[in-house]
């Protein structure tokens, strides 16, 4: 029972120090650039898709975690950056590079129209809204088949390597999806502390507080929204680079469902979090898959009823948690005072969190 207490709380008591913090994202960032080097294509394959869903995750959880909307319906936009990237390379020939900034803004302004009205619902009212995208995504790719090519998809032969690198094509693309991904995962970052962050939490928190000390709640909600929803667009193009192939089928309520379960699981509100629920997402499926074929839908239902009853705040505070006795022992560590005596602590006393 201690360890489902200390799991329980928002954001475990650890605070490493800011050079630690920063060697570790060093460390991370020189394994992943180095990994596809050694790795065969397959392997390759799954990493990609593992940032593909960082990307997406990382807005979603902006949007989520941090402003308190909840949204069931990036799985559309997703589609628009994937069928966005597969019609202009096929049919127009546009330069593969171009379609990551081209889908940032096309899914930016398709998400601040909807979230205009949309973000005027709260709860479940909002959810259902975004569930609607959801579930017509799948019929509108169908109905639109003249540009669209209908159930059959669209085969991408794009995002080939420049000559000069001397790298494979997975090699290349899991590059490309590297770069991306830092570039997100800084942007969101950035966004989610200081002012900006403060502000967002305030709207999920206190609204009407946050709006009577002079914090735009609508027109925050709204761009937020855009945001991730652009986010989401681009994880789209890098879908179809990775896979080479886009379907109606791929985008339909369980892609909707996993981009939920990867923040949900990584823990709602936390930027390093999205990275191991984006492990989640791609990995676990595939290994349940291999004991029983409905092995692997049940994984999403079970891993949603675990995490939200004993372990609210994701796979981040299991981490945090392992972690905290290593990192509490280092000097200059600014909460290890607190962490150490939190044994002494009484478990039902609140924790405040900042």
């Amino acid at each position: 029972m201690r360890i489902v207490e200390l799991l329980r709380r928002p954001r475990a008591e650890l605070d490493p120090p800011r050079w630690l913090a920063r060697a570790t994202v060093a460390v991370v960032i020189l394994v992943t650039a180095v990994a596809p080097l050694v790795s065969a294509p397959y392997v390759n394959f799954d990493r990609s898709m593992v940032l593909v869903y960082v990307v997406v995750g990382l807005g979603l959880n902006l949007l989520t975690g941090n402003t308190g909307q909840i949204s069931l319906g990036h799985g559309f936009f997703f589609a628009v950056g994937a069928y966005l990237s597969a019609v202009l390379v096929e049919n127009h020939d546009v330069p593969y590079l171009l379609l990551l900034p081209v889908a940032f803004a096309v899914c930016f302004v398709i998400g601040y129209l909807f979230g205009l009205p949309a973000l005027r619902l709260h709860g479940l009212q909002l959810a259902l809204a975004t569930l609607g995208l959801a579930l017509v995504t799948p019929a509108v790719i169908k109905r639109f088949e003249h540009v669209t090519d209908g159930q059959a998809g669209i085969n991408i032969a794009g995002a080939e390597p420049p000559a000069f690198s001397g790298l494979e094509r997975d090699q290349w693309v899991y590059y490309l999806c590297l770069v991306v991904a830092l570039i997100a995962f800084f942007v969101v970052r950035r966004l989610s502390t200081g002012r900006i962050g403060r502000s967002l939490i305030a709207i999920r928190d206190y609204e009407a507080v946050a709006t009577t000390l002079g914090v735009g709640a609508t027109r925050t909600k709204t761009t937020v929204f855009a945001l991730s929803a652009a986010f989401a667009g681009v994880g789209g193009v890098l879908y179809s680079f990775v896979v080479q192939y886009v379907g109606p089928e791929a985008f339909g309520l369980p892609l909707a469902i996993a981009f939920i379960t990867m923040i949900v699981i990584g823990g709602l509100g936390t930027v390093p979090g999205v990275v191991f629920g984006a492990f989640f997402v791609q990995y676990v499926p595939q290994w349940t898959a291999e004991i029983n074929q409905s092995a692997a839908g049940i994984t999403y239902g079970a891993a949603l009823i675990v995490f939200i009853f004993v372990i609210p705040y994701g796979l981040i505070s299991v981490i945090r948690w392992v972690l905290a006795p290593l990192v509490n022992k280092i000097p200059g560590t600014r909460r290890h005072r607190a962490f150490a005596s939190s044994a002494d602590e009484d478990p039902r006393e609140p924790v405040v969190s900042h």
